[in-house]
C-alpha cells in the first residue's frame, strides 16, 4: 500500500428496503417538473402567492406541509415517499463520486506512461498556486500521486503564506487538510503538502502544475529562473495571457503573449495547458465533468494525463496548446457580457443572443491571429463546454451581475465582497484585448469585446450590449465550404 495514500472509501449506504424490493410500487407521480415535484394524487398545480408552491385541491394546504410534516394523511404519505426517495438518490450520487477503478486498469495505465518518464523514478509534483481552483485540482493530482507509483507519494503545494482566523494557512492545510479560507468544507488529500517558499516548492519537480491569476506568473517564473530542473514540464491552468509591446520592433503595436510561451520563455522548459468546463467546487465535490489538456509532444502528453484523470474529472488530449488557452480567456469576455444581460434582469432569448455573438467573435479573433489553431478545439471542453459554463455558472458572470445591479459599486468592491480574495480575470482579460485590437488596427472588426470593455470601464451603460446589436447592419448571404 502506497505510503500517505488515500484511504478506501466508505460503502454507498444500502438503499431501503421498501424501494429496493421489487414489489414496491412505482414513483412515476414524482416526475420532475419545472416546480421540482410532478403531479401527485390529490394534489393539482393551483396558482398560489409564494413562487414554487402547489396547493391541494382539497383545502389549498401547500406543498410546505408535506415537507413539514403538516397537513392530512396524503401528506405525511408523500413525505415518507419524499424522504426515501432522497436516500436513494443520496446514495446512488455517493456511489457515483466514491467509485474506485480496479487494479489491473491502474496498472495497465502506469504502463502506457512513456519509458522516458518510468526510468526517472518516482516524478515529484509542485502546484504552484493554492486558491479555489488550485485548492480544486489538488484533490484531484492528490488522489493520483497516491494511486500511481510513477509519481512520489505526495504532491507539493505552494502557498502564498497569509492568516486565517490567527493560523498560518499552510498549518490549516498541512494539519485540518482543507483549504479554509479558499475551499472551505472540501477535505484535502493527505498526499497534498503545503509549503509558503515558492523555491522550495519547486525545488526537484519533475512537473510544475502553475494555476495562478495570470498578471501574477511572469513575476513567479523571474523567481524560479535557474533553479529548476531542465528536463521538468509544466502545465498551465491559467486562463488569461499577456499583452506585451511588439517584439518586431513595430512602434505602437502590442502583440499577445500565450502563459504557456511567458513559462517557456523564462524557465526554458515545455509547458502544457488544461482548459475545459470546470467549475472548482463543482470538482472537488466530485461532479462529473471534463477538461483538456493541449500538449505538443506525446510523452508529455500521457503522463500529464495520467496525472489529472479520474472517473468524475476526464481529460481528453489536443496538440492545441494555443487553441486551448486562446478559448480559455476569451470566454471569460463572454461571462462578463452574460452577467451583464442577467444584471439587467433579460431572459433566455437575449442572453443566449450575446453569448452566441461572443463566440462568433472568440472564432473570428482565432482565425485572424491564431491561423494555427485547429477548428475542433472549440468542440472539446476547453471551447463551447467552458463558454457555456462560466456564462452560468461563473464568477465572471456573478460579479458582472452585480457590476450591473449595484452600479455605484467598483470592481474591486464586487471581487472583495463576493470572490473572498480570489481575482477576476475577465474585466483584465477585456482590458487586454482591447488594447491589442486598437493597436493593431483591428476594433471595429470585433464590436462585441470592444463594447463589453467599454461597460466594464463606465464608458458605456449596460444596456448599450444589446443596442449594439439591435443595429447592427443585415448579414448577407454567405456559401460556405463543407465542414464545421
Amino acid at each position: 500500500e502506497r505510503v500517505g495514500a488515500r484511504p478506501a472509501a466508505p460503502a454507498a449506504p444500502a438503499a431501503p428496503a421498501s424501494l429496493a424490493a421489487p414489489a414496491a410500487p412505482p414513483l412515476s407521480h414524482l416526475r420532475r417538473s419545472a416546480g421540482g415535484l410532478g403531479r401527485h394524487p390529490g394534489f393539482a398545480r393551483v396558482p398560489d402567492a409564494g413562487r414554487g408552491r402547489i396547493s391541494g385541491e382539497r383545502g389549498g394546504s401547500p406543498i410546505s406541509q408535506v415537507r413539514t410534516g403538516g397537513g392530512g394523511p396524503g401528506c405525511r404519505a408523500l413525505q415518507s415517499e419524499l424522504a426515501s426517495a432522497t436516500t436513494v438518490q443520496e446514495a446512488r450520487r455517493q456511489a457515483l463520486v466514491t467509485s474506485e477503478e480496479p487494479q489491473e486498469k491502474i496498472l495497465a495505465r502506469e504502463e502506457a506512461v512513456h519509458e522516458s518518464y518510468r526510468r526517472r523514478g518516482p516524478l515529484k509534483v509542485t502546484i504552484i498556486g493554492s486558491g479555489n481552483w488550485g485548492s480544486a485540482i489538488a484533490t484531484v493530482v492528490g488522489q493520483n500521486t497516491g494511486k500511481y507509483s510513477v509519481f512520489g507519494d505526495r504532491a507539493t503545494m505552494w502557498v502564498f503564506q497569509e492568516l486565517h482566523e490567527g493560523r498560518n494557512l499552510t498549518d490549516i492545510i498541512n494539519y485540518d487538510n482543507v483549504n479554509a479560507k479558499y475551499l472551505p468544507g472540501i477535505t484535502l488529500p493527505k498526499t497534498v503538502h503545503a509549503e509558503p517558499d515558492l523555491e522550495t516548492a519547486a525545488a526537484d519537480a519533475d512537473i510544475l502544475v502553475f494555476v495562478t491569476p495570470h498578471q501574477f506568473v511572469r513575476r513567479i517564473c523571474e523567481q524560479l529562473k535557474g533553479k529548476i530542473k531542465p528536463d521538468a514540464v509544466a502545465v498551465s491552468l491559467i486562463k488569461g495571457f499577456e499583452v506585451q509591446e511588439s517584439s518586431d520592433g513595430t512602434s505602437g503595436t502590442m502583440e499577445i503573449k500565450l502563459i504557456s510561451e511567458v513559462i517557456e520563455e523564462i524557465l526554458g522548459i515545455q509547458c502544457a495547458a488544461l482548459s475545459g468546463a470546470n467549475i472548482a467546487h463543482d470538482i472537488a465535490n466530485r461532479q462529473f465533468s471534463e477538461s483538456t489538456i493541449g500538449c505538443r509532444k506525446e510523452e508529455d502528453a500521457g503522463v500529464l494525463q495520467l496525472l489529472f484523470d479520474v472517473p468524475y474529472f476526464k481529460i481528453g488530449l489536443v496538440q492545441d496548446v494555443a487553441g486551448v488557452q486562446i478559448y480559455g480567456s476569451l470566454k471569460n469576455i463572454v461571462a462578463l457580457a452574460a452577467g451583464f444581460v442577467d444584471g439587467l434582469g433579460l431572459d433566455s432569448n437575449t442572453k443566449a443572443a450575446i453569448i452566441r455573438i461572443g463566440v462568433e467573435e472568440m472564432r473570428k479573433f482565432t482565425k485572424i491571429f491564431y491561423p494555427e489553431v485547429k477548428r475542433s478545439t472549440m468542440w472539446d471542453s476547453c471551447g463551447i463546454a467552458d463558454v457555456i459554463t462560466t456564462c452560468y455558472a461563473g464568477r465572471n458572470r456573478r460579479c458582472a451581475e452585480t457590476f450591473v445591479r449595484e452600479r455605484t459599486k467598483s470592481w474591486e468592491q464586487i471581487e472583495r465582497e463576493l470572490l473572498n480574495g480570489q481575482k477576476l480575470q475577465g474585466v483584465l482579460t477585456a482590458a487586454e484585448v482591447f488594447e491589442f485590437l486598437h493597436s493593431n488596427g483591428k476594433l471595429d472588426m470585433f464590436p462585441f469585446f470592444h463594447q463589453v470593455h467599454k461597460i466594464s470601464t463606465r464608458d458605456a451603460e449596460p444596456e448599450s450590449i444589446i443596442e449594439t446589436f439591435q443595429h447592427a447592419d443585415l448579414k448577407p448571404f454567405e456559401i460556405e465550404s463543407r465542414g464545421i
